[in-house]
This record gives structure tokens, C-alpha cells and sequence, in this order.
């Protein structure tokens, strides 16, 4: 009996290999008598890791290169950290699975003996390249300097404990994931409070993506967890409606409570500095979405 192999494609990244490896095991469990082979992927985001991702291409350099993989055949299907995701899907593919989430929380890691955001002296260099996190700190901290960082985990880490920053920000799910910083006593993680702090739209979900009605995206579907989908469903339909060319941080986190879906969702302006936040309830994911985004546009203008 010929033995099928479905291949999954995954950014060449510690964290990603990581991600990749839950899917794969889970699905390995599901249908032993199927071979998933890992193949990595050098996407835009992996091959230039200085430039500010907003320059290079903003949300979707870490997943294009991917996808085209797919659409070509060269892959089966594909592992992405769901904010990595453009809120528009691409023609023929399908997200198959959206499978557990993690904390949605960011964290601040800091070295030098604080503890907390407060705690930071005035003037403290804080690593971030999100838009969204940048503009949330400097709202809590107008006081504090922001600086660029990109790279993996490791380097994110070693800068960070080299002295060129006083504390970066990273996703509290992909520090869970990779289980690195429990291991250093000299790192202190910091969980910023949600209600501050709102997440990216999908942070802390793995998505996997295939080709519509192919048979790899039907076994891959068995590993979706609706709650998570709907939550997840609920934050990109917010992001859709500012599309590509939006220049305003924006932060979205839904969550499944018994049959309703409630949606936290903030935007900011550089500008003026202020920040607009609004807290809605619904049971349809896309027209939840869509109402919180034409709320805060309304504020916005």
C-alpha cells in the first residue's frame, strides 16, 4: 500500500518549527497511516530581518512567500501564527484550522531589577516594532524610549540581556510556546493588563491553511476548535475593514462567552495621541467585527 505524504510548509524560525511540530503532532495522532513531512520556507520577513516590517510589506511578510507555495503545489498545507495573516483570504485557499489558543496577552521582559512598566525609570529604552504596542506604551509611558527590534527569540533576548534595552515587548503565547524565558533568573516577564494593552488580531492562534476542497484541508479540519475560530473570525473582520493601507495601530480581542462573542477593539491616533476604545457583544463574527471597526473609524475622523 502506497504510503500518502501531505507536506507542511512553515517559516525556517525556531518559534515556527515550534508551531509547525504541535499541528503536525496532533494530526500524526489523528491519521498514523499518513507521513507529514515539515518543509520550511524563507519568507520576505525571514530573509531581511532589520528593516521595520511596516516598510518592507507590513502584515503578510511572513506568510506570502507560503502561500504561494501552496496555491503552486509545492506544499500541502501551512502553519502561520494567525496575526501574521492579511485579513483578506487568498483566492483558492481556505484556513482549514484554527486550533488552540494561547494567552492573548503581551509581555513586557525586563532586565536591571525592576519589575513592572511603572516601575521603569524615565528615559528606560523599551525594543518593539509593532505600531501597536509602540503607540499603547508610549500612551501608558509618554516618557520612555522606543527603539526598533527584530530577529528571533535569541536575539531578541540577547540584546535585551547585552544592555541594549532596558525591556522589549514579545507575544506572551510564543514566549509560552518556546519556554525559553523560565530559565533565566535574570529576566523578569511582565504581563501587560489587558485593558491597556489589547492584543494584534489573532495573536496567541495557530491557523492552518490549505487549497479549497483538497483532501489535505479536510484532514486538517479536524483539528478546528469553532470557539477559537469564531473569536479569531470575529478580530479579522475588524481588521478587513481598515484594509492594507491603515497607518493607525489597531488592537482587537474577542472571546467566546456561552452563545455570545465579546469584542474588545481600540485604534489610535499618532497624531493627536488619543486612543478610542470600544466593548461590543454579538453572536455573528464578521458583523461584530464590522460594527466595532465602524464605530472607532467614526471616532477616528
Amino acid at each position: 500500500m502506497e504510503t500518502v505524504i501531505i507536506k507542511v510548509g512553515t517559516r525556517k524560525s525556531i518559534l515556527a518549527e515550534i508551531q509547525a511540530d504541535l499541528v503536525i503532532n496532533k494530526l500524526q495522532l489523528r491519521f498514523p497511516d499518513i507521513t507529514f513531512k515539515k518543509v520550511f520556507i524563507q519568507t520576505q520577513g525571514d530573509i531581511d530581518k532589520k528593516t521595520d516590517l511596516a516598510i518592507i510589506g507590513g502584515q503578510g511578510v511572513f506568510v506570502k512567500k507560503i502561500q504561494q507555495s501552496l496555491i503552486s503545489g509545492e506544499i500541502d498545507l501551512a502553519v502561520h501564527s494567525a496575526k501574521d495573516l492579511p485579513s483578506a483570504e487568498v483566492e483558492g485557499l481556505t484556513l482549514a484550522a484554527y486550533t488552540e489558543r494561547e494567552i492573548v496577552t503581551d509581555s513586557l521582559l525586563i532586565c536591571g531589577g525592576y519589575r513592572n512598566l511603572m516601575e521603569l525609570p524615565k528615559g528606560a529604552i523599551v525594543g518593539t516594532s509593532s505600531l501597536r504596542r509602540r503607540f499603547q506604551i508610549s500612551y501608558n509611558r509618554p516618557d520612555i524610549k522606543l527603539n526598533s527590534l527584530r530577529g528571533n527569540i535569541d536575539t531578541r533576548l540577547k540584546k535585551l540581556k547585552s544592555g541594549q534595552y532596558d525591556a522589549i515587548i514579545m507575544a506572551g503565547a510564543a514566549l509560552r510556546r518556546y519556554n525559553m524565558i523560565k530559565e533565566d533568573k535574570k529576566i523578569i516577564e511582565y504581563i501587560l493588563p489587558l485593558q491597556d494593552f489589547l492584543p494584534a488580531p489573532g495573536q496567541g492562534a495557530i491557523v492552518v491553511e490549505g487549497r479549497i476542497g483538497d483532501k489535505a484541508s479536510i484532514i486538517a479540519s479536524e483539528l478546528d476548535k469553532p470557539d477559537v475560530r469564531e473569536a479569531v473570525s470575529c478580530e479579522r473582520a475588524f481588521l478587513r475593514v481598515f484594509g492594507l493601507g491603515c497607518n493607525s495601530p489597531l488592537a482587537a480581542y474577542a472571546r467566546k462567552v456561552d452563545d455570545k462573542i465579546i469584542l474588545n477593539a481600540m485604534i489610535g491616533d499618532l497624531k493627536s495621541g488619543k486612543r478610542y476604545d470600544c466593548r461590543i457583544e454579538g453572536k455573528n463574527p464578521e458583523k461584530l467585527g464590522k460594527k466595532a471597526a465602524d464605530i472607532l473609524r467614526g471616532d477616528l475622523v
